[in-house]
């Protein structure tokens, strides 16, 4: 009931605005087009949070499972970089995928996998200002493994825990805008854990970070085992 009551007048927002913006329903001064592109901003913001939020309150109270099947990791991967090149170019970014040369079809959580990948992509290039992000899939017979490395400004030791806390982000220089909602770090470990896996981070400051997703090829697990780092309840979808 709370996500349908949060998240249908935002869409309203969010779409009406869009409208307006493309010109469909008239044309627009310079002025109404930058309020109304603060309207529209706003609006994906604030449901950005309200899905975050959503989400971790769902994890934490276990209503959350694993459903496994099998699917091509490459096709998965072209997905998620494929839907987030327009970002990086808008930034001049080089956003390049390096796959392996023979196929990984894992059995898990296909749903949770791009989700986390989205995220961890996503950060890359929304945090990078220069540069590139380069994404890696490499496997053995236990473990698919997925780094996304950037020429960022890197995260300093003491953050380095944190920014997995829910709400949580690496200290910003002065001139740096707040982005994002701080929730996104914390709901893929989460996702990765409740697969068996992790999200690990090497960084360096000043020359940029590498955030792996490592998880299990194979998803193991006995019907609504709980996770007990977590809280979450997982399944076998199988």
């Amino acid at each position: 009931n709370m996500s349908h009551e949060l998240r249908t007048p935002l869409n309203s927002i969010i779409g009406f605005s869009g409208i307006m913006l493309q010109r469909m329903a008239g044309d627009l001064n310079d002025e109404q087009e930058k309020q109304l592109g603060m309207v529209y901003r706003s609006g994906k913001h604030l449901l950005d949070l309200i899905n975050g939020i959503l989400d971790i309150s769902k994890i934490e109270a276990g209503r959350v499972d694993v459903e496994s099947s099998t699917f091509d990791l490459s096709s998965l991967l072209q997905e998620v970089v494929g839907s987030l090149q327009p970002q990086a170019l808008e930034k001049d970014l080089v956003l390049d995928l390096t796959l392996p040369d023979q196929p990984v079809h894992p059995h898990t959580d296909r749903t949770k996998v791009r989700q986390v990948l989205s995220n961890l992509v996503g950060n890359a290039v929304k945090f990078t200002k220069e540069g590139r992000v380069d994404v890696t899939l490499e496997s053995d017979d236990e473990y698919f493994r997925i780094s996304v490395r950037d020429t960022g400004a890197g995260i300093a030791k003491e953050d380095r825990l944190l920014i997995f806390d829910e709400f949580q982000q690496a200290s910003r220089r002065a001139d740096d805008k707040p982005v994002g909602t701080g929730l996104g770090l914390a709901i893929s470990r989460k996702l990765a854990r409740m697969m068996g896996g992790d999200v690990e981070l090497e960084s360096t400051v000043d020359v940029g970070s590498v955030f792996t997703l490592r998880t299990p090829i194979v998803f193991k697990a006995t019907n609504k085992e709980v996770d007990d780092d977590n809280g979450c309840m997982v399944t076998d979808g199988t």
